[in-house]
């Protein structure tokens, strides 16, 4: 269990039993001071005292084990924090004893890349960089260091129309963070970001397409295909259609930056085919598909836009608290992770 609030009489053993039995057996020596990934000069846990100060046992009532979990050392793609802690990455603060989950403190400390990939583009509840959940009475904190970075990945642009009919959806990004760990307590969990966290942003619409029938020919006009949106890794450009006056493909989204939709196709004026909607980036969303127009006043829709994932999701019922130093692209508070 966790050391007992004040108002009682602490015994050293209870001391030992959360922090673990230094060789000395002495007050003293728990004053420590270590360095883990991006974090410098941790003592014991908060208050605890360091170097030479005066330390006391009222200093230790309410205090905690503190586990560091290992995303400081190695980045990844669609990583759950915990797998890294149940395989050992993950240094225990004073080092008196081994890990600890439940009635104890989880540090996730991220200082490297997390992304999401391919199979995972079109759900917005998908998070690159899970915290998973320990057990009962945890605080937990997710410390972002300033070479941290985590991205979602960014939706797909739909394809346009080949010849008439409308063109297709783009495809929603997915999200950057998932906040698992269930909270007790007012903000028991604790994002201090001094790094990037970046939702994956939605793919532009595919055009749609056009028709004119003209003395017993038909013309037909293809629509562009859709921007991708930005992200880790960037959604691709939707493909052109390719009946008749064929339609121009999208273009690939980038990190930080949106897919162009491509032209439609023209079938002598008569036929005109939807440019693809633009891919979506921070602060702007995906656009849909433009509508295909033809004779006979003839249109199909163009696609509808791919939505954005969330910098920052949670599980229903936990409450966070964001301390932000970086950068932050994206909401912060939806509720669902995968």
């Amino acid at each position: 269990m966790t050391i007992k609030s004040s108002g009682e009489q602490l015994k050293f053993t209870e001391i030992e039993k959360e922090f673990g039995e230094n060789p000395k057996r002495s007050l003293g020596t728990y004053r420590v001071s270590e360095n883990v990934g991006s974090l410098t000069n941790l003592p014991l846990d908060d208050g605890i005292p360091q170097g030479n100060s005066e330390i006391k046992f009222s200093h230790f009532y309410g205090k905690r084990l503190n586990n560091v979990v290992d995303c400081h050392s190695s980045g990844g793609s669609r990583v759950n924090a915990k797998e890294r802690y149940n395989n050992g990455d993950v240094t225990v603060i004073g080092g008196f004893r081994g890990k600890k989950g439940s009635n104890s403190k989880i540090i996730i400390n991220v200082n490297r890349t997390f992304k999401s990939n391919s199979d995972s583009k079109g759900d917005v509840e998908k998070c690159s960089l899970r915290t998973g959940t320990y057990g009962s009475n945890i605080i937990l904190r997710v410390d972002i260091g300033s070479d941290g970075k985590i991205f979602g990945a960014g939706g797909n642009g739909g394809n346009g129309s080949s010849g008439s009919g409308g063109g297709d959806n783009g495809q929603d990004g997915t999200s950057g963070l998932g906040i698992e760990q269930e909270s007790e307590g007012e903000a028991n969990v604790v994002i201090n970001n001094n790094g990037l966290i970046s939702a994956g942003f939605g793919g532009g619409g595919g055009g749609g397409g056009a028709y004119d029938y003209d003395k017993g020919s038909t013309r037909r006009a293809s629509g562009g295909g859709g921007g991708g949106g930005a992200g880790n890794p960037a959604g691709n450009g939707g493909k052109g259609g390719s009946r008749s006056r064929s339609g121009e493909n999208g273009t690939d989204g980038g990190e930080n930056s949106a897919g162009v939709g491509g032209e439609g196709g023209d079938n002598d004026g008569e036929a005109r085919g939807g440019d693809g909607g633009e891919g979506g980036k921070n602060g702007e969303d995906a656009g849909k598909g433009g509508t295909g127009r033809g004779g006979e006043g003839s249109t199909s829709s163009g696609g509808t836009a791919g939505s954005n994932g969330a910098a920052i999701r949670k599980a229903s019922g936990v409450s966070i608290s964001v301390i932000n130093n970086g950068t932050i692209r994206g909401s912060q508070n939806k509720t669902g992770v995968k």
